[in-house]
């Protein structure tokens, strides 16, 4: 008779993953898909209504400043409708206005015409967002949110590189009828995620948020009155800022203070989102505890003010010089990407409650508009006329806020 060997019976003893229910796999294929969607709009979107319609880049700027803040003050009061209206049915309703702001693309020649359609598009797409994640943690249980939050983060990356591909490919085509047929299609895949949102469960839904006094239902407020979430908030905000950095300030500066040639943008690009690919869910997968929230804080710290460093180093370097320094900026940067994740998921989502779970994704949700608002009025402002110090600066306030959720997580998330 066979002896087992250690190593056999170790992996006989480990728990058997528990397969993900039908549903969670449905909303992860929406996200797949509405993700290549955003990712050819925003490759394309500027430069369509910049070319060919003929709007100033400045206007063109303020309107994108206007989604977002639109986007950053709606953002509790869509997930507490979402929470009290049915998770499910505010998932499908988003996603009929992305399209419906797509088709409004294919007709605006204007600016109101297109700022009309911009906000609607933002707004919904940060809804969408929330309401899907909550959909997903309604279903696993809160041992295993992070990790969910992490493929989801993961299956966003992907759909966006593969959407900036069809981007790229229709900018070199550079006719109006390309740039079209981008929205036309989207438009198209949001009515194909509201059909597949639409054919979840009913139980999807979710039980209503409980009213309060008067019969009003908290208006985003439940979430918002959580100290915890929303420290954790404001410091993802700041460690956030790496999305900015990635996506406007770092092609700003390698183009304008650095000899390195500017294919690196796009390398960096490439090299961000494979590597998220590659590290994120198994990365969240370890951070099951406040300690390793933690642990994972202090690595996101320390890994975004290292690659500040070495972006502000990179006009110091020849061309090959600076393009080797800021792709090692851009790896660590991601690791910073990637750490910071699930320590700020973990603190904000973990416990929150079952009946606000949109409300939490929202509020929490806000971190990333914020972030990218403030990247572009004036973090890249702060680089552009202080230099490497200014780089430091930023990797000083990003490695704070990695400190604070640090701490928290030390003192079992509370806020005191």
């Amino acid at each position: 008779m066979a002896i087992p060997t250690p190593s056999a019976a170790s992996a006989a003893r480990r728990p058997t993953p528990e397969p993900l229910p039908a549903p969670v796999r449905r909303v992860y294929a929406v996200q797949l898909i509405s993700a290549v969607t955003d990712g050819a709009v925003l490759a394309t979107v500027v430069l369509y209504f910049s070319t060919r319609v003929g709007l100033p880049a400045a206007s063109i700027g303020l309107v994108l400043a206007l989604a977002a803040g639109c986007a950053l003050v709606t953002a509790p009061f869509l997930g507490a409708v979402a929470d009290r209206a049915g998770r499910r049915r505010a998932a499908v309703a988003h996603s009929l206005l992305i399209g419906a702001a797509l088709t409004v693309y294919l007709v605006a020649d204007d600016l109101w015409t297109y700022a009309v359609g911009a906000v609607v598009f933002v707004v919904a797409q940060a809804g969408a967002g929330a309401v899907r994640h909550a959909l997903v943690a309604s279903y696993v249980g809160p041992e295993r949110r992070v990790r969910a939050r992490a493929h989801m983060h993961s299956l966003l990356n992907a759909g966006l590189g593969a959407g900036t591909v069809v981007g790229a490919v229709v900018l070199a085509v550079d006719s109006r009828s390309a740039f079209l047929s981008v929205y036309a299609c989207g438009a198209v895949v949001a009515l194909v995620c509201a059909a597949l949102l639409h054919g979840l469960p009913r139980a999807a839904d979710g039980r209503p948020a409980p009213r309060t006094g008067g019969g009003r239902f908290r208006a985003g407020t439940g979430a918002l009155r959580d100290r915890r979430l929303v420290t954790v908030t404001a410091a993802t905000a700041l460690l956030q800022l790496y999305m900015p950095v990635l996506s406007l300030i770092l092609p700003v500066w390698v183009s304008t203070r650095t000899e390195a040639p500017m294919w690196v943008c796009a390398v960096a690009l490439g090299l961000n989102t494979v590597v998220v690919l590659v590290l994120q869910t198994p990365w969240a997968a370890r951070v099951r505890t406040d300690r390793g929230a933690a642990r994972s804080a202090v690595v996101a710290g320390a890994a975004l003010l290292l690659a500040c460093g070495l972006f502000g180093a990179a006009p110091l370097g020849g061309p090959f010089g600076a393009a080797a320094v800021v792709l090692v900026g851009i790896v660590l940067l991601t690791l910073g990407e990637v750490a910071a994740g699930p320590s700020a998921w973990h603190l904000a989502l973990r416990r929150a409650p079952a009946d606000l779970q949109t409300q939490y994704q929202a509020v929490f949700g806000m971190a990333g508009a914020l972030a990218r608002i403030l990247g572009s009025a004036l973090v890249l402002p702060l680089v552009l006329s202080q230099g490497t110090p200014g780089w430091w600066v930023l990797g000083a306030v990003t490695a704070a806020a990695a400190g604070v959720l640090a701490l928290l997580a030390r003192r079992g998330g509370r806020t005191g």
